[in-house]
């Protein structure tokens, strides 16, 4: 319980002070790096980018912790794995799509495989494969094999 306080409170904090990092960074230049969120004020840019930081963080937080469910269970949990695979895919496309949206370059959508790799890095397990070993399969051979 108290450790869902603590993610909880930590994403609450994080959400405004990305959002204020955004509009402080963002905003200087010309023409402005987040642009159009420059242009509609400063508290309503604040309460869009702590809502967009929210949505996000909260869909990292989903998918590090289903993560974490699979690791913990059994490697015969299917539904686990693509649940952490959805989540997965998810975090990545908002993460891909708020980034995008915010700079202007469509390179920012290489979230999307970068969060499946660094799930497939925690998850997998080569030694749940089920496959058999090239040897094992062929049966007994040598010399007193026949």
């Amino acid at each position: 319980m108290l450790r869902a306080l603590i993610y909880g409170l930590t994403l609450l904090h994080l959400g405004p002070g990305l959002a204020l990092a955004l509009l402080a960074f963002g905003c200087d230049g010309q023409p402005p790096a987040i642009g159009p969120v420059c242009t509609v004020g400063i508290f309503k840019g604040l309460a869009w980018l702590t809502f967009g930081a929210w949505v996000v963080l909260g869909a990292g937080a989903v998918a590090v912790n289903l993560v974490g469910k699979v690791r913990r269970a059994p490697s015969q949990a299917p539904a686990l794995r693509l649940a952490a695979f959805a989540a997965l895919l998810v975090f990545g496309s908002l993460l891909g799509a708020s980034l995008q949206a915010l700079g202007g370059s469509q390179l920012f959508y290489l979230a999307i495989p970068a969060s499946l790799a660094a799930g497939w890095l925690l998850v997998a397990n080569p030694q749940d494969c089920g496959c058999a070993s090239p040897a094992a399969s062929r049966g007994p051979s040598g010399p007193g094999a026949a």
